[in-house]
């Protein structure tokens, strides 16, 4: 092979090599631009899917029975989704239940009131109780509030005193709005599952002794898939309501596929045959009077603790790791630690306290004697 043949191969080599680059680039432009322009129609508030939801013909599926079921929706508020989620569901008449997350609450309260309020791991309490929640009683006017924590953090991964301060902070938060109801769902169901709720398992306790109904659900409409479509949600709903017999429809007001779908769903429900009720017609110990009301004064008491520490500068200064709901737990200092890191749906034989204990003190949030323990 002669130099003139070798130069004119490296040549042609160049020539190629430059060519698939331009190819490439050209590809990878065309790639961009339609990830850009044709996003997932589930990943976003879609006007043309959630109107074209409410024209189309009910999906049908028939049971033998009729059954009743009920929607609660978890890990809300979100400003965008929640507030066309609770339209769909006025216009159509249907009462839902909300289980709240602390941290959304405050995020729904920052994106409204154009605030930017910093997320903290463990809540300031202090400052919980100066925050006006008038936006989220008028958003959930017709339905139910509930609590799911203040983060969205696996109970059997935390720290038994954080299991606490993360139930605890949340009531405080809450638990005086209108339409609220003492009623607990863990997140992902951990420790409030019907599996777990054992009267001597640690998590069942502690919600005894603070006040709280532990929740669950029925039906997972599994509305957090990825790429789900409005067939599959719904044909899944329906499917489940029969073979569960109806009960407790479990979707997520964070994530904008129930703000697109939702209106579909409940046609079809009614369409085939079932009828939508409130949650506490599923589970009537949900709308406890006596219970409403001891929790709803326990939670009186807990913020007046809390106000009458922090407004006391002596108090504030002894108290600089104040919790206002603290585990006891009848063991030794070493043991008492180690007890603490323990898994809160684990079951355990002594006797776990909280306090301040919603059975313990006169139902009176001037209780002066407690306030200074």
């Amino acid at each position: 092979m002669n130099i003139r043949t070798l130069v004119g191969l490296i040549q042609l080599a160049v020539c190629v090599v430059i060519i698939l680059h331009i190819c490439l680039y050209t590809k990878s432009l065309n790639l961009s631009d339609a990830l850009q322009t044709s996003p997932s129609p589930v990943k976003i508030i879609n006007k043309a899917i959630i109107e074209s939801s409410r024209k189309r013909v009910p999906i049908v599926f028939k049971c033998t029975r009729k059954y009743k079921v009920a929607f609660t929706f978890d890990d809300g508020p979100h400003p965008t989704y929640t507030p066309l989620i609770v339209k769909t569901l006025n216009l159509h008449r249907v009462n839902a239940g909300f289980f709240l997350l602390g941290t959304s609450i405050q995020s729904f309260l920052s994106a409204r009131n154009n605030l930017s309020v910093h997320q903290y791991e463990r809540p300031r309490i202090g400052y919980l109780l100066l925050q006006d929640y008038s936006l989220i009683e008028d958003l959930f006017t017709q339905h139910d509030i509930y609590l799911h924590g203040w983060l969205h953090e696996k109970n059997n991964e935390m720290r038994l005193q954080t299991v606490v301060d993360n139930i605890s902070a949340q009531l405080i938060e809450i638990g005086l709005l209108k339409g609220f109801k003492p009623v607990y769902r863990a997140p992902w169901g951990i420790g409030t599952a019907p599996g777990t709720i054992k009267s001597k398992a640690i998590l069942s306790q502690i919600l005894n002794q603070i006040g709280l109904i532990p929740a669950y659900w029925t039906i997972d409409s599994k509305d957090y898939l990825m790429q789900v479509d409005e067939y599959n949600l719904t044909n899944n709903i329906l499917k489940m309501i029969c073979k569960t017999k109806g009960g407790l429809i479990l979707m997520h007001d964070n994530q904008p596929t129930a703000a697109n779908f939702l209106g579909g769903i409940i046609r079809s429900i009614r369409a085939s045959g079932h009828s939508i009720v409130r949650p506490s017609e599923i589970n009537r110990q949900w709308n406890n009077e006596t219970l409403i009301n001891r929790t709803r004064r326990y939670t009186e008491f807990l913020r007046h603790r809390v106000k009458t520490i922090q407004s006391s500068p002596a108090k504030l200064q002894a108290n600089r790791l104040f919790r206002p709901v603290e585990i006891s737990l009848p063991t030794g200092q070493r043991q008492n630690n180690i007890l603490k890191s323990i898994d809160a749906n684990a079951i355990y034989k002594g006797t776990i306290k909280v306090l301040p204990n919603i059975n313990d003190f006169e139902l009176n949030a001037n209780n002066t004697k407690l306030l200074q323990n």
